[in-house]
């Protein structure tokens, strides 16, 4: 009688193990199921063009712009030449519009203070919305995903001088420059992740 006791009691006990072990089983599976069909997620695009010509190929840009839209003013000096006392003013327009990420860019400008071969010196900067100078050449600035679900594009104008002080005789025989030995301007643009521009001091 004790042992049929005994054996029942194994018995149910081996079954509510059997029970246990199966119930976590099934679980378990029905888990890993759920995540392995949840796991797929669309990657951001990081989008950018400037005066209308996209810039971004691989996520990040560091290159230099070829701008052909600059509109002179000239004191003394036939209308579409330049001379010293001549000033020339870039128009730049950021869109990022497409992008699905906000965006940190900034400009350098080589001009003769930067390069001795160029011919034009920066003067001054401006854009409608905040641009910060972070290093004695360059000027940045973010555009938030506010701006950019608002559909805001950055418009900026830079101004450069054909100064007097360039030590330049034309005569004759003097070879014009090209538009590349006037100035260059180099840009750079990231995703932006929340840092801080710097603002730059001598």
């Amino acid at each position: 009688m004790k042992d049929n006791k005994k054996f029942t009691i194994v018995f149910i006990v081996l079954l509510i193990v059997c029970f246990l072990y199966l119930g976590a089983s099934t679980t378990y599976t029905a888990y890993e199921s759920l995540v392995e069909g949840n796991s797929k997620v669309p990657t951001a695009k990081f989008k950018l063009y400037i005066n209308g010509i996209s810039v971004t190929g691989d996520g990040t840009l560091s290159d230099q712009i070829i701008i052909n839209n600059v509109t002179w003013t000239s004191t003394h000096t036939r209308d579409g030449k330049i001379s010293p006392g001549s000033y020339g003013t870039v128009y730049l327009e950021l869109d990022p519009t497409q992008s699905d990420v906000a965006v940190m860019y900034s400009f350098q400008f080589i001009d003769k203070r930067i390069d001795d071969d160029k011919v034009l010196t920066f003067n001054n900067i401006t854009a409608d919305s905040g641009i910060v100078r972070t290093a004695r050449d360059t000027y940045s600035g973010i555009v938030t995903m506010d701006d950019i679900e608002d559909g805001e594009k950055v418009n900026i104008s830079a101004d450069f001088i054909f100064d007097y002080l360039n030590d330049i005789v034309i005569t004759d025989d003097y070879e014009s420059p090209s538009f590349e030995d006037l100035f260059e301007i180099h840009f750079h643009a990231v995703q932006y992740r929340g840092e801080t521009l710097v603002p730059y001091t001598e």
